[in-house]
């Protein structure tokens, strides 16, 4: 796809939002595009920074990724120009660089943006940050949509996406696991899954995991393929074989 292309491209909403991603490298576009599309994000490029304006305009993103290194128009430049439109105040920027000084972030921090990545990093950790800062962007009137409900003394209390670490389905109740403590929940697997909740992914029928809490993974024979989980207990949880492909691609493997 040109600039031209990308620039004009229609707006379309994507489940998990749409990113803006500028970078010369073609085949680190290439594979971060990919990581993002299996993640269920709508991924626009640019292979410098001279339409980034235009491209804010049209394909409405809700991050902007940017490499400082880029001919015609760099991601200062970028970034100076996305800035300069007091439409764009909250958009959330990522800075991407070879370049890991402290004078460089400062440089990129001053100049507005909201994150720095230097180069050579981890799809884990780009993941993580991309899911972070579109969390701490979103307005707090989509915060409900973020929570779960659960049994609690009181009657019902609600829990953050970002605190749970993997949703359990047993007979025709859900159990909400964080990293120390298990809940009940009033939800089926069913309903939680047609949610379609940011960085959460079905992967088994009795099962529902956050992604970014995934540590690990590995075949326990040659049947059984199971995610290694970041809570207190390291829990082990299976994938179906169906998935096995798909998810191994989200979590970066």
């Amino acid at each position: 796809m040109t600039d031209s292309q990308a620039t004009a491209r229609a707006y379309k909403p994507a489940p998990r939002g749409t990113v803006l991603l500028v970078d010369d490298n073609a085949d680190l576009v290439r594979g971060l595009k990919t990581l993002l599309q299996n993640d269920g994000y709508q991924v626009v490029t640019l292979g410098n920074g001279s339409t980034v304006v235009e491209s804010v305009a049209v394909n409405r993103p809700d991050i902007v990724v940017l490499d400082v290194m880029m001919p015609v128009v760099d991601g200062w430049e970028a970034l100076r120009r996305i800035r300069e439109n007091p439409a764009n105040e909250r958009l959330p920027i990522m800075m991407l660089t070879a370049k890991g000084t402290e004078d460089a972030k400062v440089q990129g921090f001053t100049m507005g943006a909201d994150d720095y990545l230097s180069k050579p990093f981890g799809v884990r950790e780009f993941r993580c940050r991309i899911e972070a800062l579109l969390r701490r962007s979103r307005p707090d009137e989509d915060h409900e949509e973020m929570r779960l409900p659960v049994v609690a003394d009181s009657g019902t209390r609600f829990l953050d996406v970002k605190d749970i670490v993997y949703i359990e389905g047993v007979r025709n109740y859900t159990y909400m696991h964080s990293y120390d403590t298990r809940f009940l929940g009033k939800l089926s697997l069913g309903q939680i899954e047609a949610r379609e909740l940011f960085g959460m992914m079905r992967v088994h029928r009795s099962y529902i995991v956050r992604l970014s809490a995934v540590r690990g993974y590995h075949w326990a024979s040659k049947s059984s393929f199971k995610l290694v989980l970041d809570d207190a207990d390291g829990t082990e949880v299976p994938v179906s074989r169906k998935l096995v492909t798909e998810v191994k691609a989200k979590i970066g493997c």
